[in-house]
């Protein structure tokens, strides 16, 4: 049945923000009333349009001011730094179109002083934002302790997609991370999936779902200065059926975690291409 299904699919999402330190990993993304302020600050020139739109060029920017109505993925959010409190980390989606066909638009990154407001570092991710029959579902960020080296911790940001077929069920949710590296923030793990569930049923009962997850840990190995990412995947075939009392029943199977070792090449880890996001 598609609940069985979705009970699978929310199982397994949840896992995938459960990599290293859960607790900081899961903070807030409210930018608590602060979000006005800091988008004058990071776009002085952005008009206002109303009380959760601004203007910035072809772009639209939202702000959430408590009420529902846009699309959660395409707000403003904002998140202090655990790891160094004194800085708050923002991402801004900069929308240039949005129907029931997709979306275009970009990310841009932001670094602000906690106390002040003033921007110190920013990175515009060119189409991010865009999407089209996988659609973008949230935009978060991961403050877990990426600890790369005595003096560099990165900051993590995860990007879900989800797939609107009933039949064909898909959502996935991708890891980049991010470091402030000579005054400059740039991404040292460029979109890796770390989550996936895929599925085929006949929308009653009968059908096949697989479900992989990833988690993440710092080795103690280091190359190039940064320590190694130990990941480890776990992957699960679900086959629901009519049993003989007429009942949907499934049938699952877990495979033996594979582990991988992502290795710093001096510039950024790569990644498997079976495991890299698909980006515009």
């Amino acid at each position: 049945m598609l609940a069985q299904f979705i009970r699978v699919v929310s199982f397994f999402a949840i896992l995938g923000f459960l990599t290293l330190d859960n607790a900081e990993a899961r903070g807030s993304e409210s930018c608590d009333g602060r979000a006005e302020v800091i988008l004058h600050n990071a776009y002085p020139d952005a008009t206002k349009n109303d009380d959760e739109t601004f203007q910035f060029g072809e772009s639209t920017i939202s702000i959430n001011n408590g009420e529902a109505g846009i699309d959660a993925p395409h707000m403003m959010t904002c998140r202090v730094w655990p790891a160094n409190p004194q800085l708050t980390l923002v991402a801004v989606p900069l929308i240039k179109s949005a129907n029931e066909d997709g979306t275009v638009g970009d990310l841009e990154l932001l670094v602000i002083d906690t106390g002040t407001f003033a921007v110190k570092q920013r990175l515009l991710l060119d189409n991010r934002m865009t999407d089209d029959a996988i659609r973008i579902s949230a935009v978060e960020f991961d403050t877990a302790r990426y600890r790369l080296s005595r003096e560099q911790t990165a900051f993590g940001l995860r990007i879900s997609t989800a797939g609107s077929s009933r039949p064909n069920p898909y959502n996935d949710v991708s890891l980049w991370l991010y470091v402030i590296d000579k005054g400059s923030l740039r991404p040292v793990l460029d979109g890796m999936i770390v989550s996936k569930n895929t599925g085929e049923w006949d929308t009653n009962c009968a059908g096949e779902f697989q479900s992989s997850e990833s988690t993440l840990s710092m080795s103690s190995n280091r190359t190039h200065g940064y320590a190694d990412i130990a990941a480890v995947e776990t992957s699960t075939a679900t086959t629901n059926f009519v049993g003989k009392d007429g009942a949907c029943d499934e049938k699952s199977v877990t495979d033996k975690p594979q582990k991988l070792r992502l290795i710093y090449d001096g510039k950024q880890y790569p990644i498997p291409e079976d495991r890299r996001a698909v980006t515009e």
